[in-house]
Order: structure tokens, then C-alpha cells, then sequence
């Protein structure tokens, strides 16, 4: 009787040391080439004034202004309406998870009457959004 001679795999080393520095490597990647947020809403805007203003320490995922025309900016691209403004706010909040990761900056300008502001408020907390209001100090 014939015994029949098994093959031996043969194991192929698979380089693990180079592994961090490609994962390394590629995180800096995408912090390099990925935009920032920053303030797109540098629009010359007169905000209100109010003894109460402070400065949250929160993180904006959105950027909302409404200019002394009456031009509704979200994220410093203008769009026609406040439906627009909750469409955009709740793409960004598809992925939030906790309160933190959902709040809007509003900038109104000071001029604006009841009617500008309301339906965009309204917009921003049907899409989920926290309204941060921005002003200023009063002297």
C-alpha cells in the first residue's frame, strides 16, 4: 500500500511593522486634503446687542445668516428659502449622535423684523437642530 505524501503549506510572512506607518501616513493624508470648517459666514452682518450675550464653547456643524437684505446664507452659499436651510441642516445631522454634534449658528442681522427670522428658526429646529443666536455685548 502506497502512503500518499501530504503537501506542506507553505506560510507566506505577511509584514506587519510597516502597518502604523502606512496607517500614519494615511491619516495625515486625509487631515491634509479635507476642508476644514471654519466660519463661512463672514458676511457683513450688524448683529443685536443684549446684556445677556455670552460665548458658548460649543462645536457649529452649520453655518445660518440672515444679511441686512433680508439674502438667507447657509454654510456661506445663498440659498432661496428656509425649507433650503432645513434640508441642508438635516444632511449634516444624518450622522450626529449626541447634542454636541448638532448645533446651528444663527447670525441675524439686526434689522430684520419677526417675519425674516422666524421661519428659518423654525426650519433649523424641525431638520433637529440647537439655534446658537449670535450677538453682541451691549456697551
Amino acid at each position: 500500500m502506497k502512503r500518499s505524501k501530504k503537501k506542506k503549506r507553505k506560510t507566506i510572512p505577511i509584514p506587519v511593522a510597516s502597518m502604523g506607518d502606512i496607517a500614519f501616513l494615511l491619516i495625515i493624508f486625509f487631515l491634509v486634503c479635507s476642508e476644514s470648517i471654519k466660519d463661512k459666514s463672514n458676511l457683513p452682518v450688524e448683529l443685536p446687542t443684549s446684556e445677556y450675550v455670552k460665548k458658548p464653547d460649543i462645536s457649529v456643524i452649520a453655518y445660518v445668516v440672515i444679511d441686512e437684505n433680508g439674502e438667507l446664507y447657509f454654510d456661506g452659499q445663498r440659498v432661496d428659502s428656509a425649507k433650503d436651510i432645513e434640508w441642508g441642516v438635516r444632511a449634516l445631522l444624518t450622522n450626529s449622535v449626541s447634542d454636541d454634534q448638532r448645533h446651528v449658528q444663527l447670525k441675524c442681522d439686526k434689522s430684520q423684523s419677526k417675519e425674516v427670522f422666524q421661519p428659518v428658526l423654525q426650519a433649523i429646529a424641525e431638520a433637529g437642530g440647537i439655534i446658537e443666536a449670535v450677538g453682541e455685548t451691549e456697551q
